[in-house]
C-alpha cells in the first residue's frame, strides 16, 4: 500500500505563496515572510513535491539563482486538487491583493470608508485589517499621499487627483482577475457594462487591439467618475495637439456628457496604452525630460557601475513620450514581461531599482511593463557601448506610404536612440547588398537574413522583437566573418570561399534572429566570495588604510593592479565618489582601464567603524574590478539583494571569521 501525503496548514501556505506570485520567488523570502528558518522551507519544499508527485500534478520549479516557481499550467490543475481533497480554497486574498483591494475601493468611491466596509470586502478579520492599513499608509506616503483617518467619518486617501488616479491604474491590474472572477463586487456594475461596450467600439475604429485587462481598468473607473470631485489640472499638455487626435473624437462621439477634462483623460489612457511613442506632442516641458532621463541614467550607473558617455543618452528619447504616462498611471501593455523579468533578470531588477529614483522625483509608481522595456533600452546600449563601438545601421522597408514610413521611422528612432543611422526607404530601391545591421520591414523580403518583420503602425509584440534583436545583433558579426574568412582563404579556392563567407553570414544571421542567446550577467557574488577573498579586521584604521586591505585579495589574486588601488584611494581623494550604497557599507571600485585584469570582489568587515571624507562611517567594504559593462551585473544584484536590509550589515559585521561569512553569502543567494 502507498503512502498518501497530505499537507500541513504551513505547506499549504507556502504553496498558496508560490501559485499567488506569478514567478520565481526565493527560498530566503519565503523564510522571511513566514518566519522560520531557510532549512524548514526546503524542508517543506520537498513535502509539497511528494505531495504533488502522489497526486500526479508537475513539481515545482527550482532553479539555482532565480527560486522555486509554480508553472502556469500547474496552478489550475492543484487548484483543482485541492478543492476535491477538501484542503481550503487558494483563492484567498493575500496580504498585498487586500491592501491594493482597500486602496481602489477608496479610491473609487471617494469617500471615508469604516473598517466593517473592509471587513465585507476581503472577508478577514478586524485585527488583520488594521495590519492592512498600516501598509497602505507606508505604501501611499512614498508617492506623497495620505490615508486619513476620523475616528467619526472614517479613512480617505487624500492627495493630488492625478496621483491618486494613477495609483489606481497601477494597481488594478493586478487584482484585475478577482473582479473579473466576481470575488470583488462594486457597486458600479451596471455602468460598466455600457462603458466597455462603447470603449471596444473605438478599439475597433482605431483598427487596433489594446493588451488585456487595459480597457476593462478603464471602464470601471469611468463608472465612477460621477463620484470623482477632484479637480483635474493639464497645465503642462498640450491640450491643442490632443484634441485634434482620432482617439479625442471617439470619445467625444461615444462619452459626449463628460467635461473636457474628463475627455482628454480618457484619451490620454487611449493613446498611451496603444503607442510607444505618441504621434503628438503632449508636453510642453522638453528641458524636464531631459533632466529625467540624466537623473535615471545616473541613477543606473550608480547600481550598475557602467558608464555612459553624455552624447549617448540611451533613454532620453523613450522618457520624451512616456514621462505623461508615468504620471497618469497609464498602462502600457508589454506582451512579454514575465519572458523578459525571466531571460533579463539581473538586469531588469537593476532597471527597477533604478527606476525608485524617478518614482521619488514625479511621486507616481512605474509599472513593471515600463521597466521591462527600460531594460531593453539599456541592454540594448550595453552590447552596442563598448569601447571598440562601431556604428549600428537600421534600415527601414515601408511599401505604406510616405507617413507611415515617417511614424515608423521615429518611434525605431525613440526604440533605438543608440543607432547611429536609421534610413527609410521605398520597397522598389532596396538592395540586399546594403550593408546595414537590421533590416525592419513591413513586407517580408526572401532573402535577407537580418530582417525583423513589423506592422505598420508597430505592436507591442513588434516594439519588444525590435528591441531584442537590437540588443543582441552584434555590430562586430562582419568584423568576426571577415577575420575568420581571412584564414580560410589560405585553405580553399576563391568560388569556395565566397561560398563559404556567405554560409559564414547565414550561420550569423540564424544565432541572432530566430534564437536570441542569454546576455552573459556574469557569476553570483558567493562565487567570489571564498573565505580567501574575505577579511576582519579588528584594529582602528582610517579610510585610505581600510581601502589598501580591502583590495589585498585581489592584488594577491592578480585580477587588479596596485594601479587599480591608488586609483580608488585618488578618486575617494579628488573625485568625492564615496560609493556607499547604504549606511555602513560602501563599494569601491574604479574605471576599468586604471588596472583590472579579471573581474573579481572581495570583502572585508570593520570591529571599529572606518570614517571617510563625508563623514559617513563604513563598516563593511566591498572591492568590485569590473572587467566590461556587464559581467558584474548579477554581482551587484546580489549586493543589493543581501546588503538592502540592515539586519544583514549586522549579521555579518558580528560574525569573527571568513569561513562563517561566506557561508552567510552562501546560504542567503539562492
Amino acid at each position: 500500500m502507498s503512502i498518501i501525503y497530505t499537507l500541513d496548514k504551513r505547506c499549504q501556505e507556502i504553496l498558496k505563496i508560490l501559485m499567488y506570485a506569478k514567478g520565481y520567488v526565493k527560498a530566503q523570502d519565503l523564510a522571511d515572510e513566514l518566519h522560520i528558518s531557510k532549512r524548514s522551507i526546503y524542508y517543506d519544499l520537498t513535502k509539497i513535491n511528494e505531495w504533488l508527485t502522489d497526486n500526479d500534478l508537475p513539481l515545482l520549479i527550482q532553479e539555482r539563482g532565480k527560486g522555486v516557481l509554480v508553472s502556469s499550467q500547474a496552478i489550475s490543475l492543484i487548484q483543482k486538487k485541492m478543492d476535491s481533497q477538501d484542503m481550503g480554497n487558494l483563492q484567498d486574498f493575500t496580504p498585498e491583493d487586500r491592501q491594493y483591494i482597500e486602496i481602489c475601493t477608496m479610491i473609487c468611491k471617494n469617500r471615508k470608508l469604516y473598517i466593517e466596509d473592509f471587513i465585507d470586502l476581503c472577508q478577514v478579520s478586524r485585527n488583520t485589517i488594521i495590519n492592512d492599513l498600516k501598509a497602505v499608509i507606508r505604501f501611499l506616503k512614498q508617492y506623497n499621499i495620505e490615508l486619513h483617518y476620523d475616528i467619526k467619518s472614517g479613512y480617505e486617501i487624500i492627495g493630488e487627483a492625478v496621483k491618486k488616479r494613477a495609483i489606481f491604474f497601477m494597481l488594478f491590474p493586478q487584482i484585475l482577475n478577482h473582479y473579473q472572477n466576481r470575488k470583488i463586487l462594486t457597486e458600479y456594475e451596471e455602468e460598466v457594462v455600457p462603458v466597455l461596450s462603447k470603449l471596444r467600439r473605438i478599439e475597433e475604429e482605431l483598427d487596433t487591439e489594446y493588451v488585456s485587462g487595459i480597457l476593462p481598468t478603464l471602464a470601471l473607473f469611468m463608472a465612477t467618475l460621477p463620484n470623482q470631485h477632484d479637480t483635474l489640472n493639464f497645465a503642462d499638455m498640450d491640450e491643442e495637439e490632443i484634441v485634434q487626435t482620432k482617439e479625442y473624437n471617439l470619445v467625444q462621439k461615444y462619452f459626449s456628457t463628460l467635461d473636457t477634462n474628463e475627455k482628454i483623460y480618457v484619451t490620454l489612457h487611449l493613446l498611451g496604452s496603444r503607442l510607444q511613442t505618441i504621434p503628438v506632442n503632449v508636453s510642453k516641458e522638453q528641458g524636464e525630460t531631459y533632466e529625467m532621463s540624466k537623473l535615471l541614467v545616473s541613477e543606473f550607473e550608480r547600481l550598475s557601475y557602467t558608464y555612459f558617455k553624455q552624447e549617448d543618452e540611451p533613454i532620453n528619447a523613450h522618457l520624451k513620450t512616456s514621462l505623461y504616462r508615468y504620471r497618469y498611471g497609464i498602462q502600457l501593455g508589454n506582451p512579454l514581461l514575465n519572458n523578459i523579468k525571466t531571460e533579463y533578470e539581473e538586469l531588469f531588477e537593476l532597471t527597477k531599482r533604478a527606476c525608485h529614483v524617478l518614482e521619488k522625483k514625479i511621486g507616481t509608481m512605474i509599472s513593471d511593463a515600463e521597466v521591462a522595456y527600460l531594460t531593453l533600452h539599456f541592454g540594448a546600449f550595453l552590447t552596442i557601448n563598448q569601447d571598440d563601438k562601431k556604428e549600428f545601421r537600421i534600415l527601414i522597408i515601408c511599401p505604406n506610404g510616405i507617413g507611415t514610413g515617417n511614424m515608423l521611422r521615429n518611434e525605431i528612432t525613440a526604440l533605438i536612440p543608440q543607432a547611429t543611422e536609421i534610413c527609410s526607404l521605398p520597397l522598389s530601391l532596396y538592395n540586399e547588398n546594403h550593408g546595414y545591421d537590421i533590416v525592419i520591414s513591413t513586407v517580408i523580403l526572401p532573402k535577407e537574413k537580418k530582417l525583423v518583420v513589423v506592422h505598420p503602425i508597430l505592436t507591442d509584440q513588434d516594439r519588444v522583437t525590435i528591441l531584442r534583436n537590437c540588443m543582441y545583433t552584434d555590430p562586430h558579426a562582419k568584423m568576426q566573418i571577415d577575420e575568420i574568412t581571412k584564414i580560410a582563404s589560405s585553405y580553399m579556392n576563391h568560388t569556395n570561399l565566397i561560398k563559404f563567407q556567405k554560409s559564414l553570414q547565414e550561420y550569423y544571421s540564424s544565432i541572432q534572429i530566430p534564437k536570441v542567446p542569454h546576455r552573459n550577467f556574469g557569476q553570483t557574488l558567493s562565487y567570489y566570495l571564498s573565505s580567501n577573498h574575505i577579511q576582519v579586521c579588528s584594529r582602528e584604521v582610517d579610510w585610505e588604510e581600510a581601502l589598501r586591505i580591502s583590495c589585498k585579495p585581489l592584488l594577491e589574486d592578480q585580477s587588479i593592479s596596485e594601479n587599480y588601488v591608488n586609483a580608488i584611494i585618488n578618486d575617494q581623494k579628488y573625485k568625492g565618489l564615496y560609493m556607499f550604497l547604504a549606511d555602513d557599507l560602501v563599494l569601491a571600485h574604479s574605471a576599468i582601464e586604471n588596472g583590472v585584469h579579471h573581474v573579481d570582489v572581495s570583502l572585508c568587515t570593520f570591529k571599529k567603524p572606518v570614517r571617510f571624507l563625508n563623514g559617513k562611517y563604513a563598516r563593511i567594504i566591498l572591492v568590485l574590478a569590473a572587467e566590461d559593462q556587464t559581467k558584474h551585473i548579477r554581482i551587484l544584484n546580489d549586493v543589493l539583494d543581501i546588503f538592502s536590509k540592515k539586519k544583514s550589515i549586522d549579521q555579518i559585521v558580528d560574525l569573527d571569521s571568513p569561513l562563517e561569512i561566506s557561508h552567510y553569502i552562501a546560504t542567503h543567494i539562492d
